[in-house]
């Protein structure tokens, strides 16, 4: 056993005893290392691997889950895996020769050329996007595309590599939660009854505005509306038929005004319109023909009600009134007009 070792140490320190002969004293010692059994079967198995690596691609190409085609310098194909072409609904062999103006939708044909130009002029090595392919059934997908220039021996452009992942699933998962998103946030200034703005969504338009006045000098008006004679009509016929009259009040309000104005209902049966970019002279005809339009009959089921409606007008010149001081002076404008229609009533 110590010979043993002993002989082993002499041959890991076969270097301290003296230069071997042929050696000069200055050059450290070259120990040959001789590979275990399974090492050395290892790298024949590799070896006669790699001398098949035609058969290793085929076998790659064809089984691979991800689509794989090749296309000369034109874009037409000239093979693609069975992967590939099921994506699109088809046999591998009914690929071939199609360029892929054919295979792309009609709004990605311009992005996919301008990607092979920049190939071919060297500017990119490959590129990878989001597109939609078009099958021939018409169904349209989403892919994650990528292609690079392959080139040939020379070191020119060769033919086009090119891959596909199908990520239709992925792109409608994001899209539901996109308009989930943007539904929840319209929810949150939104009235959800009429769908007007709500008292949030009037305020921050509010403050914009007003600020924009600042620095244009422009002018902006207020109505402060209040149904007249609709609690009335709630209690009489109930909440579903106050619902239905709110809404038509809020329809019709919608209706009367510019595109550029903004409608809100603040609750109950108030409501306030901002009229931007207008005078207080200006604000007469509107604050007329809304006052008519909802003081028109409604019609709800077999019913008809009406109610009508006070109106109360404020106006900032210059952004010089905060959102909070314009609806204030709207409102307490409003209550002045309902109590001087409630003494012309009386008397």
């Amino acid at each position: 056993m110590d010979e043993a070792r002993e002989g082993r140490a002499s041959r890991v320190t076969a270097s301290e005893k003296g230069p071997r002969p042929g050696e000069h004293a200055d050059e450290p010692s070259r120990l040959s290392v001789v590979p275990s059994p399974a090492r050395a079967s290892a790298a024949r198995r590799t070896i006669d691997a790699l001398s098949a690596g035609a058969d290793v691609f085929e076998d790659f190409f064809e089984n691979v889950r991800v689509g794989l085609a090749l296309a000369d310098l034109t874009t037409r194909y000239i093979r693609v895996n069975a992967t590939y072409a099921s994506l699109l609904g088809r046999a591998p062999y009914e690929l071939i020769g199609v360029p892929f103006s054919e295979v792309v939708h009609p709004d990605e044909v311009a992005g996919a050329s301008d990607g092979t130009s920049r190939l071919l002029a060297g500017r990119d090595d490959t590129l990878s996007s989001e597109q939609r392919y078009v099958a021939p059934d018409g169904r349209e997908l989403w892919v994650l595309h990528g292609i690079t220039l392959v080139r040939d021996a020379t070191g020119g452009p060769g033919w086009f590599a090119v891959s596909a992942q199908d990520i239709t699933e992925r792109r409608r998962a994001e899209q539901g939660l996109r308009d989930l998103t943007a539904s929840l946030a319209e929810r949150a200034v939104r009235d959800p009854l009429t769908g007007l703005a709500n008292r949030t969504l009037l305020e921050e338009r509010l403050r914009g505005t007003l600020a924009r006045d600042g620095r244009t000098g422009a002018t902006t008006g207020l109505l402060f509306l209040d149904l007249d004679g609709f609690k009335a009509v709630n209690d009489k016929h109930g909440h579903a038929v106050g619902d239905a009259v709110l809404q038509a009040v809020a329809s019709r309000l919608s209706a009367g005004v510019r595109p550029s104005d903004t409608v809100a209902r603040l609750g109950g049966d108030e409501f306030v319109v901002l009229a931007e970019g207008t005078t207080e002279e200006g604000l007469v005809p509107l604050v007329e023909r809304l006052s008519a339009a909802l003081s028109a009959p409604v019609a709800v089921g077999g019913l008809t009600v009406q109610v009508g409606v006070s109106v109360g007008v404020a106006v900032s010149q210059a952004g010089e009134a905060d959102p909070a001081g314009l609806l204030s002076a709207a409102d307490h404008h409003m209550y002045t007009v309902k109590r001087a229609s409630r003494t012309r009533a009386r008397s």
